[in-house]
C-alpha cells in the first residue's frame, strides 16, 4: 500500500493509467488462457437462472428494422451537446434515426404491456435505462447514447442480418466498463469483470426482437423495476440523475447490471463492431 502511494506521488494520472492498463492485460490474458463457458449452476439464486416472463422464438429470427431509437425522457430542453450528437447520429448512420421523448412515447408503448407505475418516479436516466430493454424485446433495431458518432451503422445491421445473432455492439471498452457493482452474486461479479471482453458495450447496440435474449433482459429490468414501486412511491427522483439521498436505485441497477450478465450469458450469439462506438467525452 506504502509503495503504492509513493508511486501515484510520482506518477500522478499516469500512474492510474498504468495501473488500469496493467489489470486489462492481466483480465484479458487469464480470459485468453481460461475460455468462458456458461454454466447457470456458477450463478445459483441469480437473475440469469430464472425464466422469461415474455415469450420468444429463436426459430424463426426476425430481421431487424432499420431504425436507431435515441431516449430523451425528461421535460426539459435537450441541452445543444445532447442535440450535436443526435445530429452526428443522423449524418454519419446511414439509418433513420428516431427520437423518444414523452410526447410520442404512448404511441409506442403495447397495451398488452403498459409501463410499471414505478416509471413515472424514475430518474431521467434510469426511464432511458428501462426503455432500452422495452424497446429491444418489442421492436429490436439500434439503440443509442445521445453521444457523438463518427461511422455508418449500414455495414452493422447488415452483418448482423447476415447471421445468426441476437445482437451486435461496440466491443466493451474494458474491465473498468462492467457494470457489475449491483451484481451479489460473487461468482458472476467476478466472472464478468475478468470476462469483459465478451461483453458490448451499454451506450449503442443493435438487437432482433422477440429473441431468448432480449426476452430474459427485459424481464429482468421490469422485475427489478417492480420491486422498487413501493420504494420509489415514497423516495422518487427530484432531477434528472436522481442525485438525492433517499432515491433508492443504483445507476447501474436497471441497465448495466442487468444488461451485462445477459451478454455475458449469450456472448456467443452476439457480434462486435467498433463502428457504433460514441465519443464519451463531454456530451451532457
Amino acid at each position: 500500500m506504502v509503495v503504492k502511494t509513493l508511486l501515484f506521488r510520482l506518477l500522478g494520472s499516469r500512474y492510474t493509467a498504468l495501473a488500469y492498463w496493467r489489470r486489462s492485460i492481466i483480465t484479458k490474458c487469464y480470459a485468453t488462457l481460461h475460455p468462458y463457458h456458461y454454466d447457470g449452476t456458477r450463478y445459483a439464486g441469480s437473475f440469469l437462472n430464472e425464466k422469461a416472463a415474455y415469450s420468444y422464438d429463436d426459430s424463426n429470427l426476425q430481421k431487424v428494422e432499420r431504425v436507431i431509437y435515441v431516449f430523451w425522457t425528461g421535460d426539459n430542453e435537450i441541452t445543444p451537446n445532447r442535440l450535436k450528437g443526435i445530429k452526428s447520429l443522423e449524418k454519419v448512420s446511414g439509418i433513420r434515426v428516431q427520437l423518444i421523448t414523452p410526447k410520442n412515447l404512448p404511441q409506442y408503448i403495447k397495451e398488452d404491456d403498459p409501463l410499471p407505475e414505478a416509471y413515472q418516479y424514475l430518474s431521467f436516466v434510469h426511464r432511458s435505462d428501462f426503455l432500452r430493454g422495452y424497446f429491444m424485446y418489442h421492436y429490436g433495431g439500434g439503440y443509442a447514447d445521445i453521444k457523438t458518432y463518427f461511422k455508418s451503422w449500414v455495414p452493422a445491421f447488415d452483418k448482423l442480418d447476415s447471421s445468426d445473432a441476437y445482437a451486435l455492439g461496440y466491443p466493451e471498452v474494458g474491465w473498468v466498463g462492467v457494470a457489475n457493482s449491483t451484481v451479489s452474486n460473487t461468482n458472476l461479479k467476478n466472472d464478468l469483470a475478468v470476462n469483459w471482453s465478451l461483453l458490448i458495450g451499454n451506450g449503442a447496440f443493435i438487437c432482433r426482437p422477440h429473441t431468448r435474449f432480449t426476452a430474459e433482459w427485459y424481464s429482468a429490468s421490469r422485475s427489478r423495476l417492480l420491486e422498487y414501486t413501493e420504494k420509489l412511491r415514497k423516495h422518487p427522483a427530484r432531477d434528472g440523475y436522481g442525485t438525492n439521498a433517499d432515491y433508492p436505485i443504483e445507476w447501474t441497477c436497471l441497465q448495466g447490471g442487468i444488461f451485462h450478465p445477459y451478454c455475458l450469458k449469450y456472448h456467443d450469439r452476439l457480434l462486435k463492431d467498433k463502428a457504433l462506438m460514441p465519443s464519451f467525452k463531454d456530451y451532457r
